[in-house]
């Protein structure tokens, strides 16, 4: 039985994707900015390809299997996903999740970082095990539990994503002094407290409400995308450019904080699902803007891996026209 091509890239919300491909270009740059203080060998675009591969297959993979997981859930709030309305069959799916976590895979043991891949592979089932709450009868339960147990995986799913470019470079014999290991653990941290931040306005998205957590959440925003950029900046000499090591940087989180706090304004106003979804889209599509701003930050002298990162931020917008990423 032949499946649609659109319908499987609903399946897998190819329209999220950019955001993790940003994570790839950030993750880069962290690693020529740190390659000196680690002595890293063949630090450039050689492991580029498969580092792309590992997170497309993963990434993808993880959505599939979210739909997979929560096919009931779904189907009991009405949801118009492909699984649910029987545009894509379970065996399809199923098909689809297995030969993407299966390249993911592939494209990590190429890239030298398969232990941190199959980590990803794991947390990103667990999420979507735990996120899927309890059915009971006709009614969708999320207990409080798995919730802060759901917002904690995802985070950290993303924050070892970030960090698979450092890994896939890491000599086994390196050891990284203070200063690295600072700059590493800051950037993983921050992508961290953004994704819990960004999950836990998920958890309102099917049913609506939550107007102290959306309050408390954009409070909790305002620090997280401009306290790399300040620690890097506070180092003489590391701006080797004024305008891309300072202010680009600057710029870029800025407009990524206006641009959530507008969508989480709305969400404020109005919590609604729709609202809600599209204040969770806005979050995902701003880790491209947060990777764009790390990275301009951490190597001026490289802007491409910024401006790459920046790229995807309106692939994201635009893919999500037809596509959604939630």
């Amino acid at each position: 039985m032949s499946v649609k091509l659109l319908p499987l890239l609903k399946l897998v919300r190819l329209s999220a994707l950019p955001s993790a491909l940003a994570d790839v270009f950030g993750g880069m740059a962290l690693v020529v900015a740190l390659g000196p203080s680690m002595s890293l060998w063949n630090v450039g675009a050689a492991k580029l390809p498969w580092l792309l591969l590992a997170t497309c297959g993963i990434y993808l993979g993880g959505m599939a299997s979210n739909d997979l997981l929560h096919a009931r859930k779904d189907a009991l709030l009405g949801k118009k996903r492909p699984i649910v309305t029987g545009e894509v069959s379970f065996k399809a799916a199923w098909t689809a999740t297995c030969l993407l976590y299966a390249a993911g895979l592939a494209g990590a043991i190429l890239a030298g970082c398969a232990g941190p891949a199959l980590l990803l592979i794991a947390l990103t089932l667990l999420y979507n095990w735990l996120a899927r709450g309890r059915v009971v009868g006709v009614t969708v339960r999320q207990p409080i539990g798995m919730s802060i147990a759901a917002v904690a995986v995802i985070a950290l799913c993303r924050a070892v994503h970030v960090l698979l470019p450092l890994i896939a470079h890491m000599p086994p014999s390196s050891s990284p002094d203070r200063l690295v290991g600072t700059i590493a653990v800051l950037f993983a941290a921050s992508v961290f407290v953004y994704f819990a931040l960004v999950t836990i306005i998920s958890l309102f998205e099917d049913t609506g409400g939550g107007r102290a957590a959306l309050h408390a959440v954009q409070i909790l925003l305002m620090p997280v995308p401009l306290a790399l950029p300040i620690v890097i900046l506070a180092r003489p000499g590391t701006a080797a450019s004024y305008v891309l090591g300072v202010l680009s940087p600057l710029l870029i989180a800025a407009a990524l904080l206006l641009g959530l706090w507008k969508a989480l304004d709305v969400a404020r106003e109005s919590p609604t699902p729709p609202n809600l979804g599209k204040a969770v889209g806005a979050g995902i599509r701003g880790e491209c803007l947060l990777m764009a701003a790390f990275a301009l930050a951490l190597v001026p002298i490289q802007p491409w891996w910024g401006f790459s990162a920046l790229a995807m931020y309106p692939a994201g917008r635009i893919m999500a026209r037809w596509i959604s990423p939630t």
